[in-house]
């Protein structure tokens, strides 16, 4: 059984760390063994589930296939993927993010235009600003919304108010914590990760003795998730 302390110190790290902290580290600062230090991880990462509230305002869009390069695979492993978006074996995930606000990271089964239009009226308010690159799957919603893009293929990457910086630098801190620290993230806890990066990320600027108590009460309420559960 873990002690309270340890709890304390583990939602400490996983709060803290801006890229996270793997399950090896947590069990050397905490003093548990590895499986307990995973095991607390996805506890904490549940407790950390994404608000189901809808964005507003400026809200910028972007997609992100997630997975390790073919060239560091096995050699039997490998996909021979070829030239292109670089997706094939990789798990797309599409990224909302309202300007100066929070963020929704939702890993989805493909990025075709129909999955990206209902990843988006989910999460954003009718009517809102909303920020794209020139990806096919976004090119029939600025029926709902007031859409602007930019073209990268172009090297169009600012175009008065639209741009996608804002999505491009959550990538650039997941990708930093993926390469770093994680080294790899299976698909079926793929979304209990992107929890992870998208509540640091909107809690970035926040009181943290708040965050902190609100966190621990979360977490002792997500005491139902069993390990055989993630482990199945």
């Amino acid at each position: 059984k873990v002690s309270l302390r340890k709890w304390f110190i583990t939602i400490y790290l996983m709060s803290t760390s801006k890229k996270g902290i793997s399950s090896i580290q947590l069990a050397k600062q905490v003093g548990v063994t590895q499986k307990t230090a995973w095991f607390m991880d996805h506890r904490i990462r549940e407790a950390m589930k994404q608000n189901r509230g809808q964005l507003f305002g400026g809200v910028e869009v972007d997609e992100k296939y997630v997975g390790g390069k073919e060239k560091n695979k096995h050699a039997s492993k490998r996909l021979h993927a070829g030239r292109g978006r670089g997706a094939k074996g990789k798990v797309p995930v599409v990224g909302v993010l309202q300007r100066g606000g929070e963020a929704r990271a939702k890993v989805v089964p493909n990025v075709k235009m129909r999955t990206v239009e209902q990843t988006i009226m989910e999460n954003v308010k009718l009517g809102s600003d909303l920020f794209t690159d020139e990806f096919a799957s976004y090119a029939k919603i600025d029926e709902f919304f007031n859409h602007e893009s930019v073209n990268h293929s172009k090297g169009e990457y600012v175009k008065g108010e639209a741009h996608t910086n804002t999505a491009e630098s959550f990538w650039a801190l997941f990708q930093r914590g993926y390469v770093g620290i994680y080294h790899h993230m299976s698909k079926k806890h793929l979304q209990r990760y992107m929890d992870e990066f998208v509540y640091r990320w909107g809690v970035k600027s926040s009181d943290f003795d708040e965050i902190f108590s609100d966190l621990v009460l979360k977490v002792s309420e997500s005491g139902r998730i069993k390990y055989k559960a993630l482990t199945r």
